[in-house]
């Protein structure tokens, strides 16, 4: 299987959408294949199909799920190639800046039978109210959760000693080695889904030196270091909850790895030997109901997915899939001959 990330995130913003990290900016674009269409028409089928093919090939994948839906792609990236297939639909929607050139849209919305869906128009406008609805719900959550990470990262971080971070920043600096030009790459290994919190995180611990950070402190003497260290590419694997802050750091090319995931060896960093004091007794409190919140939000997200699953239902009885396989073996012997 290749690698795993989540390129958005439900967050205490709404949406938030990293998706320009699909590719990074030290690695090259050949092809991007942005493809359309509604629910249900088979755009995360025909990304596994790339994904799958790639890999039996021996060729190096990376895979971009969804967060709302951890079993759906929104993107793969071929990575030696440079080829990249997404989902080119709301909430992350794009459309060509080289059409032809570099991009090329994949439409299988045209295989939708218009004379067979305006039947279910009144069924299909009132799903997509009420998923709406539904999001708009687990969003109010999840602000009332932000706004209480953002109140305990203010009481934590003003308790932390900057010195003491530079420090260890500073150390792991000389193990990585500092380079000029200095590129960042911003994803997500966490996710606030359907299906609960998601991560990946812990696949990114067996291949890599770990640095892992323990305590109740821990994500924000997380965010703090990560964002010291200095190195030519680095990978910040950001908060689902608030994407502004980073839950791990990847270092690809030194093989280094920082994250807070609990149950992995390594060099084990407690976060209270960061602290110059001790933090307000109701920073533990915050972190309690910032929890709570989420998992009403989580609970709004899987009535969103069941709402999603209805709404599929509608569009996959209206779909000439026959013509779309077709398409995907076009594609697939494209990609193959390029």
């Amino acid at each position: 299987m290749g690698q795993r990330f989540f390129s958005g995130s439900n967050s205490g913003e709404g949406f938030h959408n990293y998706f320009e990290g699909v590719i990074p900016v030290w690695d090259h674009l050949t092809r991007y294949f942005m493809i359309k269409g509604g629910p249900g028409v088979g755009k995360s089928t025909l990304m596994k199909r790339v994904a799958a093919k790639a890999e039996e090939a021996g060729e190096e994948v990376e895979l971009f799920y969804c967060s709302g839906d951890p079993d759906s792609l929104d993107a793969v990236r071929l990575v030696k190639r440079g080829i990249v297939f997404a989902d080119a639909t709301s909430p992350h929607a794009m459309d060509p800046q080289y059409p032809g050139v570099v991009e090329e849209i994949v439409n299988l919305g045209e295989q939708i039978d218009r004379n067979r869906i305006t039947a279910y128009r009144d069924e299909i406008e009132t799903l997509t109210k009420n998923n709406k609805e539904s999001y708009r719900r687990g969003y109010a959550f999840l602000r009332a959760a932000k706004a209480l990470e953002e109140e305990r990262y203010r009481e934590i971080s003003a308790c932390v000693d900057m010195e003491k971070i530079k420090k260890q920043a500073m150390d792991m600096a000389e193990r990585i080695g500092k380079k000029e030009g200095r590129q960042t790459r911003h994803l997500f290994l966490d996710a606030l889904s359907c299906k609960g919190r998601v991560s990946f995180a812990k696949e990114y611990c067996d291949d890599n030196r770990v640095y892992r950070v323990l305590g109740e402190e821990k994500d924000v003497v997380t965010d703090l270091l990560a964002k010291e260290v200095e190195s030519d590419r680095k990978e910040l694997f950001c908060s689902p909850l608030c994407p502004e802050r980073v839950n791990h750091m990847l270092l690809r090319e030194r093989e280094v790895f920082l994250t807070t995931t609990p149950g992995t060896d390594g060099v084990l960093l407690s976060a209270t030997e960061f602290l110059k004091k001790d933090c307000h007794s109701l920073v533990s409190q915050y972190a309690v109901e910032a929890r709570r919140l989420e998992e009403a939000a989580m609970n709004c997200f899987k009535e969103c997915k069941k709402i999603h699953d209805d709404l599929e239902d509608f569009y996959k009885e209206c779909v000439d899939f026959a013509t779309i396989t077709g398409r995907t073996e076009q594609l697939l012997d494209l990609l193959w001959a390029l």
